[in-house]
């Protein structure tokens, strides 16, 4: 399940908190305010529609959209592929703060664990842990990874990192 946070600011300029719900990978983000279902969002080859609820104002709904577009856990699969593109066969999206990664036929699985478990906190954005389950291409061997993303702060003579 992948849940965001969305604040928009209305027409009397009240700020509203909308929570967009998706349950599973391809299926319709839901639009939920003070706890009440709104109605639901698709994008289908890329074209968003509303599928369900009182037609959306054309402001709010390219907000919602957007939000849901520019979301991190959107780029991390293929950011994941980029970076190790000999490695890894497929990265899957479970949640955002859940993923499976599939590696490659033919590399060595232990010294990917190593790299991946020592660079994986630095590609994430988000200020939550991720777990990674990540399996070998026949998935015979597999490690479970949870990530926090590095943390820097400002000292006096360059940056700190920061241990949560």
């Amino acid at each position: 399940m992948i849940e965001l946070e969305y604040f928009f600011c209305g027409e009397n300029g009240e700020v509203e908190v909308y929570q967009l719900i998706r349950f599973g990978a391809g299926e319709p983000w839901r639009i939920v305010l003070d706890g009440e279902l709104l109605g639901s969002l698709e994008n289908l080859n890329g074209i968003w529609r509303q599928l369900s609820g009182d037609e959306l104002t054309a402001e709010l709904f390219k907000a919602l959209t957007g939000h849901i577009e520019h979301g991190y856990f959107n780029r991390l699969p293929e950011e994941i592929c980029s970076r190790w593109p000999d490695l890894v066969e497929k990265v899957v999206l479970r949640c955002d703060a859940d993923y499976m990664v599939i590696c490659k036929e033919g590399i060595s699985f232990k010294s990917f664990e190593q790299v991946f478990s020592k660079f994986i906190p630095g590609l994430l954005k988000d200020e939550w842990a991720v777990k990674f389950q990540v399996f070998s291409h026949d998935f015979c061997d597999d490690f479970l990874l949870e990530a926090r993303p590095l943390v820097y702060k400002k000292q006096k003579f360059g940056w700190q990192k920061v241990i949560r």
